[in-house]
C-alpha cells in the first residue's frame, strides 16, 4: 500500500479541511492513504441492503419539478440587488 506524507503549513489546508484555531499559524503532519471503498462495498453487497440504502435516499429532497435553469435564474435575481 501506498503512503504519502508531507509536512505543509496549516493555513494551505484550511480552506480544504476544517482545523482547530490551536493548528493555524503551525506547520502539520499531512498522511494520505487510499481509502477502502472496495470493502464497503463488497459489504453491502453481501448483505443486500443496496437497494434499501438506494430506497432510503429516493425522495429526501423534495422534487420542485425546477429545471437547473429555473433555479440559476431565480438565485440570480434574489442576490443581484445585494450591493
Amino acid at each position: 500500500m501506498e503512503v504519502v506524507r508531507k509536512i505543509v503549513d496549516a493555513k494551505k489546508l484550511m480552506s480544504v479541511i476544517p482545523l482547530p484555531e490551536t493548528m493555524r499559524n503551525r506547520r502539520v503532519e499531512v498522511i494520505v492513504l487510499p481509502a477502502e471503498e472496495q470493502k464497503v462495498s463488497e459489504n453491502l453487497k453481501k448483505s443486500g441492503n443496496i437497494e434499501s440504502l438506494v430506497d432510503s435516499l429516493v425522495g429526501v429532497i423534495r422534487d420542485t419539478g425546477m429545471t437547473l435553469e429555473d433555479y440559476r435564474a431565480e438565485r440570480l435575481g434574489k442576490y443581484e440587488n445585494l450591493d
